[in-house]
């Protein structure tokens, strides 16, 4: 090894270090000459939001946003929504553990995995004319969907469903507030407590052989099963061109059966009747 190499690897380190702080302090520098420069400010005036150049009106917005009768305020109180959530043992504490939710997800040949596989499932669904093909192609669903007075523009309009749920004490209002499902859901002993806990729902659905395994298997076992649909097909078609020939074939014949005399029909015993 070159001595040489070895005694100058530091100051190279060193350098190394300094060129990326510049490059981090230039890039802050860059933002916050956009946050403070004139344009910005009357973008903000456009919008109607007030200017907070100076500290105290900086200040009084985030008071504001963050008060107790607003949504954000309510998140980050303590001992609220997102308190529990990253409280030590919580949900995201559980989720993210070694050996927990997220590592059984992302391990090899999980979940993730098999999903992701060539060949598997999320292959399939990106496949030239899959699904997704199928989903944003012309006059698709997707087409459909935001067309003019289709199911979006019926959604976001005004009074529309959208409208209603977010409203003043509407569906979503009352699911936040305090006591509301939102936070009965995130409580100690909560669904998503009883979901994410060891044994629990969620990791039954996502054990090996579990539903979800189960529904990946049965996708392949499909995919294996259309040739042979497509094959019953064509024997369907075929089967059905014949009953037609036959029907044709059947049908000169009982006109024939009626233009016969009826001394020539079968007697009860099964034998011709003699003319007379």
């Amino acid at each position: 090894m070159n001595l040489g190499s070895v005694l100058v690897m530091p100051v190279r380190v060193g350098l190394t270090a300094a060129e990326v702080a510049l490059s981090v302090a230039e890039t802050v520098v860059g933002t916050v000459r956009v946050a403070v420069s004139p344009t910005t400010y009357s973008a903000l005036g456009a919008v109607g939001l007030p200017d907070t150049r100076n500290s105290v009106g900086l200040l009084q917005q985030i008071s504001k946003l963050t008060s107790e009768d607003r949504g954000l305020g309510h998140a980050l109180r303590p001992g609220g929504p997102l308190d529990r959530l990253l409280a030590p043992g919580g949900p995201v504490d559980r989720l993210t553990e070694p050996g927990g939710l997220l590592d059984r997800l992302l391990e090899p040949g999980g979940p993730v995995d098999r999903l992701t596989a060539p060949g598997g499932p999320l292959d399939r669904i990106l496949a030239d004319d899959g699904a997704l093909d199928r989903l944003v192609s012309e006059g698709g669903l997707l087409d459909r969907l935001t067309a003019p007075d289709g199911p979006l523009e019926r959604l976001l309009a005004q009074d529309g469903a959208v409208e209603r749920l977010t409203a003043p004490g509407g569906i979503v209002d009352v699911a936040i507030r305090p006591g509301g499902v939102v936070e009965r859901a995130l409580a100690q002993g909560g669904v998503l407590d009883v979901l994410l806990s060891e044994r629990g729902a969620l990791e039954r659905l996502l054990a090996e052989g579990g539903p979800l395994d189960q529904i990946v298997s049965l996708s392949e076992t499909l995919a294996h099963l259309t040739p042979g649909i497509s094959q019953m097909n064509a024997s369907i078609d075929m089967l059905q061109e014949t009953v037609e020939l036959l029907r044709g074939a059947v049908g000169p014949l009982g006109d024939l059966a009626g233009r016969l005399p009826g001394r020539w029909l079968r007697s009860g015993k099964g034998e011709l009747l003699p003319p007379h």
